[in-house]
């Protein structure tokens, strides 16, 4: 490379890091030190959320508007914008899709029935979702991006309502749960049935008393009807991604991290053929 061009490449290169350097005040210096991890995190999130002007900027979700008074958590909004949130999911979601419904249960701020409408990797959304708060927010995410197909949005899941909308769910119908360990009490061998014909995602929760019982519980009777495979997670490359390069080396992880308490499992259950 031409002397000329390396020196103009890498006064473009550390233009942002230069920038950042200067407006990082004596007084803000002082406020970070005293910041608790959370408080970082939340910062760092919506840091990038204004980078990326609201914006998913890569990955499946791309071109998603998001609201950044989130209602589930503002401390997520950088990794979503990223395309990282829940990255296994969404890699899992993309080679598979698109699907006729996606069955949302436990959608929070609906973004991944959001996302997936916007997407158009599925026609249909239903979402249950216990909070009227988050409901609320469900419709205000879709209205932000111009409605896109057909969305319904109910209160809690139940083991009657689920079953009830399973029975008109066909085979090119996505499931997934994420409820906080309610689902050891929402998949009864009735539910599990009526979602037999769909591709079904579950987060598995592992701090409910009893763990060590209605896990193994669960698993034998999700046998019946589903092959059970454990989703591997992916890597979050955070080197790779331009708009990061100014943060400290903290930062740019942090704005990854999910806040799990450990690394979590997801089980992708597909209906079994011999059944």
């Amino acid at each position: 490379m031409r002397l000329d061009k390396l020196i103009s490449s890498e006064l473009e290169y550390f233009e942002p890091i230069l920038k950042r350097q200067k407006e990082a005040t004596q007084e803000a210096r002082e406020a970070w030190r005293k910041e608790t991890v959370a408080q970082r995190l939340e910062r760092v999130s919506l840091e990038t959320y204004d980078l990326c002007k609201g914006t998913v900027s890569q990955g499946l979700f791309k071109g998603l508007q998001l609201n950044r008074d989130a209602w589930w958590g503002k401390s997520d909004l950088g990794a979503q914008c990223l395309g990282l949130y829940e990255k296994e999911i969404l890699d899992f979601i993309s080679a598979r899709a698109p699907f006729d419904t996606f069955l949302d249960i436990g959608a929070a701020d609906g973004y991944y029935a959001v996302g997936l409408l916007h997407a158009k990797k599925t026609r249909k959304a239903i979402c249950f979702e216990i909070s009227e708060e988050g409901q609320r927010a469900i419709n205000e995410n879709w209205q932000r991006n111009e409605k896109p197909g057909e969305l319904e949005v109910h209160g809690e899941a139940t083991k009657k309502n689920i079953a009830s909308v399973a029975s008109n769910l066909t085979d090119k119908t996505l499931v997934l749960i994420d409820i906080e360990g309610f689902e050891f009490q929402l998949l009864s061998k009735k539910v599990i049935a009526a979602l037999g014909k769909c591709t079904v995602i579950i987060e598995i929760h592992n701090w409910i008393d009893g763990f060590e019982n209605k896990y193994p519980d669960l698993l034998k009777n999700l046998d019946r009807f589903f092959d059970i495979a454990i989703i591997s997670p992916s890597e979050r490359n955070t080197q790779s991604i331009e708009l990061l390069r100014s943060y400290t080396d903290d930062n740019r992880l942090l704005v990854s991290s999910e806040r799990r308490p450990c690394l979590m499992r997801f089980l992708h259950l597909t209906p079994k053929k011999d059944r």
